[in-house]
């Protein structure tokens, strides 16, 4: 598959790293399999995606993919309900099996419950009995399972990323991930609807030891209850600046474009906005590609 954008996207997506693409197989349903999107990317001349599940690891089906492709393709595993929840024993699996990525809890976050029409078709599928998975206890300190799964990450140097709690709950995260010797900490989608952070809110998130703020190209499409403009996605950029930003597509869902052209329109989008080729090339890949040790 080749895609026809102008030579100026063509060029950017060379040597791109998407962190955040939804695959098949899936209890949803998604628009390209593992090594189908591991195929596609190489096409391209991209150098490397992440394949994220909300209900299980993909760290081992990523191995595959990638040799069936030889091509880079990384995986990791969401803490939600259908792994445990805050389970040390899942995170330590998933980074034996070569994981990138530990996502806080997405779908099954107390947070994300409360906002799930957000995202309708995710949410006809999670009914009303899910117990929401919340990160502090009733005194405001952290779940103890976490000071395990954050020694966990930063011994395999691993990438910790906050899912869709709440605001609350991350600045405690972060400073402790932080202070416990974690190096790479993504925040997910902080412009989403359903996760809200203002300007504010980012900027403190990198204060307190954040890494990246991780915006996604998916928060403006249809997939959502409440798009964002791809303006916002613009003006929060700018705000913090590209060294603190990753660009990431947050696709694979059917009715959105495949990755990789998603990846493609976002580029284009952010050059027709005023960004630089600098300033996207940073955010494409050199910041994912740092996130992931290559």
């Amino acid at each position: 598959m080749r895609l026809r954008f102008e030579p100026q996207v063509l060029n950017l997506l060379e040597g791109a790293v998407d962190l955040h693409i939804h695959s098949a197989p899936d209890a949803y349903a998604r628009i390209l399999n593992d090594i189908e999107l591991g195929r596609h990317a190489r096409e391209m001349g991209m150098r490397a995606i992440v394949v994220k599940n909300h209900f299980t690891d993909t760290a081992g089906r990523a191995q595959l993919a990638s040799a069936e492709t030889d091509f880079s393709v990384f995986g990791g595993v969401a803490l939600n309900q259908s792994v445990g929840g805050l389970n040390p024993h899942a995170v330590e699996a998933t980074l034996r099996l070569g994981g990138r990525i530990i996502w806080l809890p997405t779908l099954h976050a107390r947070k994300f419950l409360a906002n799930k029409s957000h995202v309708s078709n995710l949410a006809a599928a999670l009914g009303d009995s899910v117990d929401g998975l919340y990160m502090l206890n009733d005194d405001g300190s952290l779940k103890q399972e976490l000071y395990s799964i954050f020694d966990l990450i930063a011994r395999y140097d691993a990438v910790l990323a906050t899912g869709h709690i709440g605001i609350e709950e991350a600045r405690a995260v972060v400073s402790e991930a932080a202070q416990r010797g974690v190096k790479k900490i993504l925040v997910t989608h902080p412009l989403a609807s359903f996760v809200g952070y203002s300007v504010q809110d980012m900027k403190e998130m990198l204060d307190l030891g954040a890494t990246y703020l991780e915006h996604v190209y998916n928060d403006t499409t249809r997939q959502v209850s409440h798009p964002i403009k791809v303006r916002d996605l613009y003006e929060a950029i700018v705000s913090i600046g590209p060294e603190h930003c990753v660009m990431s597509t947050d696709a694979g869902q059917w009715l959105n474009p495949v990755p990789v052209q998603q990846m493609g329109i976002y580029i284009k989008d952010m050059l027709s906005l005023g960004l630089s080729e600098r300033a996207i090339r940073t955010m494409v890949a050199d910041n994912p590609a740092r996130m992931l040790g290559l």
